[in-house]
């Protein structure tokens, strides 16, 4: 009996492992050591490395509605180690992913304990963190922004968890506060997310936290738009008044862009998780569970918040950009908090009330639908992103006779990639380090 369920536990072992090494896989298969957009803007800061003359104010600086001030230090250290190499960002994010599965599962173990029927429940976690519906974030490197502010957030809740007074804990879950704010706009919802936390949480010093907190994140708030330009190409955030309707529709898309991957599955799994997560809210309150389930309905409260977020931001561009597989790492949350609460529902209640094993089983069926189209659409787009970035690979290493028609595939302004692109060629960086071409 004993061999019986230690052969179960590392059978379920490997079921949370396995996505962890398929993404690993997938790097391999499909990333392409290839600058692309966005990235094209982190070389003048290499040339200003090279040189010696960076300053406080080159990583600080605004990109887009972004202050990536972190992530520009990590792309930094890693273009200098690895000559630019594309796919070691890729690799790094992957490593973040990793560490915020270990957090989440840390956090799961202390409120649901470490047996066979633990393991087994936790498995869609795993699947969800490491799905291929991210294939956008896990095939660009630049992307790293997007990990290390969720990587924050879930690092400080996982800090508050355990921090009755202003200790170090406390101080690092601030710290994590502000590695998430300063690498992606999104991250300045943590503030408002751990002041939440910290009224559900069992703590005792609620007030006393709470006030520090809230002083703390108004500060970064108040540095993070010090200067601050919203940029002039994005769409008006007094587009959600204007175009309620659409607004609507492109939220409650965007909610459900982690396990749909069209426009109608994606508006239906965003009205399934907003019912879950209504649903699930009344249960906690008839049960007085909101305090034990304080971790699970930030994570809820983080994403919701996010998405809404994303709305104002960006509903402009149109509804299909909802569906944009770079925000699923952000949405993705909101449904491993509402499948963890469900979870402690259905433990706790399984025998007395239909419903929860109901809820439960449903979703479960949602999240394995999503997860299973997320990895087939993720193959399908990996594929299709490969090719892409190998043609760029090869217009870019022939850049001076390459026409601007291809050039401008890899970014907008053609003259400005081949300054660029020649200082990368005079220090062997990125597809210069192995040229295929002569």
């Amino acid at each position: 009996m004993l061999t019986q369920n230690k052969t179960r536990l590392y059978l379920w072992a490997i079921f949370i492992s396995s996505p962890v090494i398929l993404e690993a896989v997938y790097i391999n298969f499909f990333g392409v050591n290839v600058i692309f957009w966005d990235q094209w803007e982190l070389v003048p800061l290499i040339k200003k490395l090279y040189q010696g003359n960076l300053t406080f104010g080159d990583f600080f600086a605004q990109h887009n509605e972004h202050r990536i001030f972190f992530p520009r230090i990590i792309m930094l250290i890693l273009a200098h180690i690895s000559g630019y190499n594309n796919i070691a960002e890729m690799y790094f994010s992957w490593i973040i992913a990793l560490l915020i599965l270990v957090l989440i599962f840390i956090m799961y173990k202390q409120n649901f304990g470490v047996s066979g029927s633990s393991l087994l429940k936790f498995i869609p976690i795993s699947w969800l963190i490491f799905t291929f519906r991210q294939f956008e974030n896990i095939l660009w490197g630049w992307q790293i922004q997007i990990y290390l502010c969720v990587f924050g957030f879930v690092f400080l809740i996982s800090m508050l968890e355990k921090s009755e007074k202003i200790d170090f804990k406390f101080l690092l879950a601030i710290l994590g506060g502000i590695l998430s704010s300063f690498s992606f706009i999104n991250g300045l919802l943590v503030w408002p997310t751990g002041f939440l936390f910290i009224i559900l949480s069992k703590t005792k010093n609620k007030k006393y936290l709470g006030t520090t907190w809230a002083l703390i994140g108004i500060a970064v708030w108040c540095t993070y738009f010090y200067n601050w330009v919203k940029p002039s190409y994005h769409p008006s955030i007094l587009y959600l008044i204007g175009q309620p309707i659409n607004s609507i529709e492109y939220l409650i898309v965007n909610i459900g862009s982690p396990l749909g991957f069209g426009h109608s599955t994606g508006f239906g799994m965003g009205i399934f998780i907003l019912f879950g997560i209504i649903m699930a809210s009344i249960l906690l309150l008839k049960n007085g569970l909101l305090k034990e389930n304080a971790i699970w309905l930030s994570f809820i409260f983080f994403s919701l918040a996010s998405s809404l977020t994303i709305t104002v931001g960006r509903a402009g561009f149109g509804i299909g950009q909802a569906l944009s597989s770079r925000y699923v790492t952000f949405t993705l949350l909101g449904v491993v908090g509402l499948y963890l609460v469900v979870v402690d529902l259905y433990n706790k209640f399984e025998n007395k009330n239909q419903i929860y094993a109901v809820l439960y089983g449903m979703m479960l069926v949602i999240i394995f639908v999503g997860i299973i189209g997320g990895y087939l659409r993720g193959v399908t787009a990996g594929k299709r992103i490969s090719k892409s970035r190998e043609n760029m690979a090869y217009y870019l290493i022939g850049y001076k006779w390459t026409s601007d028609k291809f050039l401008k595939n890899l970014y907008p302004d053609s003259n400005t990639l081949k300054k660029r692109a020649s200082f990368l060629e005079k220090y062997n960086l990125n597809v210069f380090a192995n040229k295929i071409l002569k």
